[in-house]
């Protein structure tokens, strides 16, 4: 009978059991508290609760070099690894909805009634190429400082090779549209996406296809609508599955884990501090000052370092476009609003280029110029089809990873995600200080800007 419940159940030991339960009651009190406590503050609790649930585990079984040198911390790891699993799984199950639906609703909403030659395509262009240069930021920092390098595993495939521009852009483009979403081609999704947007909005030019363009339109928009509900849904699960990703990482590897998140956090807060450098000499490009600018949003950075919602700042953004930093209501509107919802150079950005290095480090990939390439593109792709909402770079990691086609080691960023709470606020205030530099570029491109002689504007 012992055998048969290790081998089917993956316990028989005692003190297997007995940690089971405790991380029942554990998910237990989380439960609890989210009838009083916010979502953050949940997490944050369950990043502490995970590690002392760790070391625990850990000082039980005498602090072993590895979970299979005793049966029951193993079998505790097992319950743990499959917590986590589901987890990944719905993630992994939402990402092709997500670009599909998110960059259809996005292209299907703009309004006819804005300069869309103009006022977008700037908009866009900054949102997506700060983007850019952040991910490139965090892929740097992470090669540099060969993040990542002490979780080396066995990689089944070599993946990608080195190889031309030419032959990646041909591998990029999906001959089957089933097929590129069954496998998660995030690029050919994100082609049939756009292709289809843009035929539609062409299409809706003609009177006799107009009804049938909004129909088309709100049903994109809905379904996009319950897919974001969704993805919230899977997102409140965190705080359980934190305590389970930081628990099993500490069983699985001991205390040598925590180096690694430790540097993860260090680089990310760097990468979030390079970015304000960067953003700073884009303002002395465009005859602002940059000392001036960065007074006047201050609140609102902190606001959003300390909240961890793009969207949910939305509006302090929007006025303090307007109020101090003299952004026109249009561009103000419309791009603040567009940089809650694409660019974000943390979440996109430098969150996702450090996450490129992580994996290939941790499985012994070499990064290549093709690589970086690849991570640029991923990056843009990515950066069009999140929301600013809590927790939401995760969605992002995932086409990062996906489109890596490094799916199948998507568990070794478990240490990683354990900890996003702390790395979370400074990719939020970079997120909203590009969406406030990037309308701030746009009306000063447009010579909408009401300048600040005595300070903001550089003489």
């Amino acid at each position: 009978m012992q055998e048969f419940f290790m081998k089917f159940f993956n316990f028989s030991e005692p003190l297997a059991i007995l940690f089971l339960f405790i991380y029942a009651g554990i998910c237990f009190l989380l439960n609890r508290l989210s009838y009083n406590v916010n979502l953050s503050t949940r997490m944050m609790v369950a990043l502490v609760i995970g590690l002392l649930f760790g070391f625990l585990a850990q000082l039980s079984a005498a602090f072993p070099d590895k979970s299979t040198d005793v049966l029951w911390l193993e079998q505790v790891r097992i319950w743990l690894a499959f917590v986590v699993s589901i987890f990944v799984s719905l993630l992994k199950l939402m990402i092709v909805p997500i670009v599909f639906f998110g960059i259809s609703s996005s292209l299907l909403n703009i309004d006819n009634k804005i300069k869309i030659k103009s006022l977008l395509a700037r908009s866009v262009f900054w949102l997506i190429f700060t983007s850019v240069i952040a991910s490139l930021i965090g892929v740097f920092l992470g090669y540099i400082f060969n993040l990542g390098a002490s979780e080396l595993v066995e990689s089944t495939k070599s993946l990608k090779e080195s190889r031309t521009l030419s032959a990646i852009l041909l591998g990029l483009m999906p001959q089957n549209i089933l097929k590129a979403m069954s496998e998660n081609n995030i690029v050919g999704v994100i082609l049939v996406a756009f292709l289809f947007s843009m035929a539609a909005r062409k299409l809706a030019l003609k009177e006799e296809f107009k009804e049938a363009f909004n129909t088309y339109k709100t049903l994109i928009l809905f379904i996009n609508k319950i897919i974001m509900s969704v993805v919230n849904s899977i997102i409140t699960i965190m705080p359980y599955v934190i305590v389970a990703m930081i628990a099993n990482v500490l069983i699985a590897n001991g205390f040598n884990a925590i180096k690694q998140a430790g540097l993860f956090i260090i680089l990310t807060y760097v990468a979030g501090i390079l970015m304000l450098f960067v953003y700073a000499i884009l303002l002395l490009l465009h005859g602002l000052n940059p000392i001036s600018f960065y007074k006047r949003v201050f609140p609102n950075l902190l606001i959003a370092f300390t909240s961890r919602s793009s969207a949910g700042v939305l509006p302090i953004t929007i006025s303090t476009l307007q109020k101090k930093l003299g952004v026109s209501e249009n561009t103000a509107n419309f791009t603040a609003g567009l940089g809650a919802t694409i660019g974000m150079c943390g979440c996109a950005g430098y969150y996702v280029g450090l996450v490129a290095i992580y994996l290939l480090n941790s499985v012994n990939i070499p990064l290549s110029i093709s690589y970086v390439i690849l991570i640029a593109i991923i990056t843009i792709i990515g950066s069009l089809s999140i929301a600013g909402i809590p927790g939401i770079a995760i969605v992002a990691a995932s086409i990062m990873i996906t489109g890596l086609g490094l799916e199948q080691h998507f568990y070794l960023l478990a240490v990683v995600l354990a900890i996003d709470p702390i790395i979370d606020m400074v990719r939020t205030m970079s997120n909203v200080n590009g969406a406030l530099c990037a309308a701030v570029f746009v009306d000063k491109e447009e010579k909408n800007l009401t300048t600040f002689k005595e300070n903001y504007e550089r003489d």
